[in-house]
């Protein structure tokens, strides 16, 4: 008898309306919380190794201007890259090159959280 008011429900159309009652209802929970995201301009290596540990510690992707560092110390730039360097391969943290306007403006990130590029 169940399977005859089934089918009765189906053909009126009055089963779709339940089912809509209950899309409505629905909860969608995100995966992750919100990220926080530092902004900070790198003007010595000791600015840079901060961030990187910031990183690795608190799971924070930052935003890092390093134009300061490029103009007033080439060489510590220089060790700045080969240190990023190591951190990706180390972690599988990921940095991308945001502008190179005469800025360098970089956002690294831990593994945790990936960077999608178009």
């Amino acid at each position: 008898m169940k399977d005859v008011l089934d089918h009765i429900k189906k053909t009126i159309g009055l089963e779709e309306e339940d089912e809509v009652k209950e899309e409505q209802d629905t909860i969608i929970v995100p995966e992750h919380s919100f990220y926080e995201i530092i902004m900070m301009k790198a003007k010595n290596l000791d600015d840079f190794d901060y961030a990187l540990n910031q990183i690795i510690e608190e799971k924070t992707p930052i935003i890092m201007d390093m134009g300061y560092l490029e103009r007033d110390s080439p060489e510590d730039f220089k060790l700045a890259g080969e240190k990023l360097k190591a951190f990706r391969t180390k972690t599988g943290g990921e940095a991308i090159l945001l502008c190179k306007n005469g800025k360098n403006t970089i956002i690294i990130t831990p593994p945790e959280i990936k960077l999608i590029r178009k």
